[in-house]
C-alpha cells in the first residue's frame, strides 16, 4: 500500500471511527431513554417489529449498499477526470430510483395492516393495529435513507466523509428529541415520528448540503444519453443481485422477529436490546473499516493495481482480527455489567437485564464475524462482483430457517440468538474461502503465509486475554449498581485492551503501525 493511500484510509477511518463512537454514545442515550420510558413490554415488541417492513424495503432498493454499487462507477468517471458525467449519472439514477421507491412506499401505506400481519403473525389484534400505525409513520423515511445513501456515495468517492459521519448522529438525535417531546401525547409513536424527522434531517437536508459544497446539483434529471445510459445499466447490473438477494446479514433480524412473535412477551425486546449492544463494537470496527477502505479499494481495482488492492484488503482484515476478538472477549465475559450500565435504572427489571445479558453472551461470539463480513463482502464489491456474496448469503438464509425454527422451539430467544451466531460464522467462513480464490485469480503470486501466521499467533493471544477478562470478573467489582458496572467495564477495558495493544506493538509491529 502506498504511503498516500495509507494516509487517506487512516484519515477516513479516523473520521468514521469518531463518527461511530459519537453515534453510539447518542445511540446509548436513545436506548436508555427508550428503556426508561417503555422497558421490555408487548408494546416495545411491536415498536421493534415495525422496522421489519421498512428495513425490507430499504434492502430491496439496496439502500444500505448504495456505496457498493455507485462508488466504483463514479470512481471510473473521476479516474477519467469527467466530474460532470458523474454528476449526471447520480442525478439520473436518483430520479428514477426514488420515483420507484415513492410508489412502493405508497403501496405500503395502503396495505400496512396486511404487511404487519405478515411479519408478526403471532401478535394479538391490538398489537397488529399498533404495528400498522407505526409502520405508516416510518415507511416514508426510506425515501430519505435512499437518496441520502446516493448522496453519501458521491461524497465518499471524492474522499469526503464528514457529512456521511454526521448522518447517523443527527438521525439518532432526532429520535431522542421527538421521543421525549411526544411520548406523553403519542406514546411509542413519538419515537416513530423521530425516525421520520431524523432521516429527513440526517439523510436529506445534511446530505443535500454536502452535495452543494461539492458543487453538485440535487435537481431531478432524466438524461439518458449513451454514456449515462451505459453507466445506469451497469449500476442496475451491480445492484440487482443485492436487491434480489436476502443475505443472512439482513434476514437474521427479520427471521428472529418472525419466530420471536410466537414466543413469550419480551422475547423480541431481549433480542433487540442485546443486538444493539453487540452492534457497538461491530459498528466501530467493521463499518468504519469497510466504509473507509472501500472507495480506495474501488479505485485500485479500476486502475488494475491488483497487488495494492490485495495488500490493502488483507491489511484491513488483519486489523479487524486484531481488535474484533478482543472486543468479543470483553462483551462476553462482562455481559451483565455492560447490560446493566446501558439499560439499568429504567423500566427493565433485574430479570429483564439478566436475560438480555444471556442473549448478549451468545451474540457476542459472533462479533468478529459480524464485523469482518462487512469488509470481506467489499472485497468482492470493489471488483464489482456483487453476485457471488449476494447469492451465497441468500442460499445460506434459506438453509438456516429450519435451524432458527428448531432452536427457537428448543431454547426460545436464546436459541434464536444462537442461530444468528451460527449463521454469520458459516457465512464468513465461506466468504473467506471464496475471497482467497478471488485473490489468487488477480494476484496469483501473492504470499498468504504472513497473514495466516498472524491469525494463528493472535488467536493464541486472544485465548490468554479471555482468561484475563474472566479473572477480572472474579474480582467482583460489579455489585449490581450502575456505578460499579461502569467501574467493572472501565477496569476490564483498560487491562485487557491495554494488554492487547501492548502485545500488538511489541509482537506485531506491522499490524500495530497500520492503525
Amino acid at each position: 500500500m502506498t504511503q498516500e493511500a495509507r494516509k487517506n484510509i487512516r484519515r477516513a477511518s479516523g473520521i468514521m471511527v469518531l463518527s461511530v463512537i459519537l453515534s453510539r454514545v447518542i445511540g446509548f442515550v436513545r436506548e436508555w431513554v427508550f428503556a426508561q420510558t417503555l422497558g421490555a413490554t408487548a408494546t416495545t415488541d411491536v415498536y421493534l417489529s415495525s422496522f421489519v417492513v421498512p428495513d425490507f424495503l430499504n434492502y430491496l432498493m439496496a439502500a444500505g449498499a448504495l456505496s457498493i454499487s455507485l462508488i466504483p462507477i463514479l470512481a471510473e468517471c473521476l479516474n477519467h477526470e469527467d466530474r460532470r458525467l458523474g454528476e449526471k449519472v447520480f442525478r439520473t439514477i436518483s430520479t428514477v430510483m426514488c420515483f420507484i421507491l415513492i410508489v412502493l412506499v405508497s403501496v405500503g401505506e395502503v396495505f400496512a395492516m396486511d404487511l404487519g400481519n405478515l411479519v408478526a403473525p403471532g401478535y394479538s389484534i391490538e398489537q397488529k393495529r399498533l404495528l400498522a400505525q407505526l409502520l405508516r409513520i416510518i415507511l416514508p423515511a426510506q425515501i430519505f435513507f435512499y437518496w441520502g445513501g446516493l448522496a453519501m456515495s458521491v461524497q465518499q468517492t471524492h474522499g469526503k466523509f464528514l457529512f456521511s459521519a454526521l448522518s447517523p448522529i443527527v438521525y439518532n438525535f432526532g429520535i431522542i428529541v421527538c421521543g421525549l417531546l411526544f411520548f406523553q401525547t403519542l406514546g411509542v409513536m413519538g419515537f416513530s415520528v423521530g425516525v421520520l424527522v431524523g432521516s429527513f434531517l440526517g439523510h436529506g437536508v445534511l446530505q443535500w448540503w454536502g452535495l452543494k459544497k461539492l458543487g453538485y446539483s440535487c435537481l431531478p434529471s432524466l438524461d439518458f444519453s449513451s454514456d449515462i445510459k451505459a453507466r445506469f445499466k451497469k449500476y442496475l447490473w451491480v445492484t440487482l443481485p443485492i436487491m434480489l438477494s436476502f443475505s443472512l446479514v439482513v434476514t437474521d433480524e427479520w427471521i428472529s422477529k418472525y419466530f420471536g412473535s410466537f414466543l413469550q412477551q419480551k422475547a423480541v425486546s431481549y433480542l433487540s436490546y442485546a443486538r444493539t449492544e453487540m452492534r457497538i463494537p461491530v459498528a466501530v470496527l467493521g463499518q468504519a473499516a469497510g466504509m473507509a477502505s472501500f472507495p480506495y479499494l474501488s479505485r485500485l481495482w479500476s486502475e488494475k493495481n491488483f497487488s495494492q488492492y490485495v495488500e490493502t484488503l488483507l491489511g484491513e482484515i488483519s486489523k479487524l482480527w486484531a481488535l474484533g476478538p478482543v472486543a468479543a472477549v470483553i462483551v462476553i465475559s462482562h455481559s451483565v455489567p455492560l447490560t446493566h450500565f446501558i439499560y439499568g435504572g429504567g423500566k427493565l427489571t433485574p430479570f429483564d437485564l439478566q436475560e438480555t445479558a444471556k442473549v448478549l453472551e451468545i451474540l457476542g461470539l459472533g462479533i468478529f464475524f459480524w464485523s469482518s463480513q462487512i469488509l470481506l463482502s467489499r472485497g468482492f464489491y470493489a471488483a464489482q462482483r456483487t453476485w457471488l456474496p449476494s447469492v451465497l448469503g441468500s442460499v445460506l438464509s434459506l438453509l438456516m430457517i429450519p435451524c432458527y425454527h428448531w432452536l427457537a422451539h428448543k431454547y426460545s430467544y436464546l436459541g434464536l440468538a444462537a442461530a444468528g451466531t451460527i449463521g454469520i460464522t458459516c457465512y464468513c467462513a465461506l466468504l473467506s474461502w471464496l475471497l482467497q480464490k478471488h485473490i489468487q485469480q488477480v494476484a496469483p503470486n501473492y504470499d498468504f503465509s504472513q497473514t495466516y501466521h498472524f491469525f494463528l499467533r493472535w488467536g493464541f493471544v486472544v485465548a490468554l486475554l479471555a482468561l484475563l477478562a474472566f479473572a477480572i470478573k472474579k474480582l467482583e467489582i460489579y455489585q449490581v449498581t450502575r456505578f460499579s458496572a461502569f467501574l467493572d467495564l472501565l477496569v476490564v477495558s483498560l487491562v485487557v485492551g491495554g494488554a492487547a495493544l501492548g502485545i500488538l506493538k511489541k509482537g506485531f509491529p506491522k499490524v500495530f503501525n497500520s492503525f
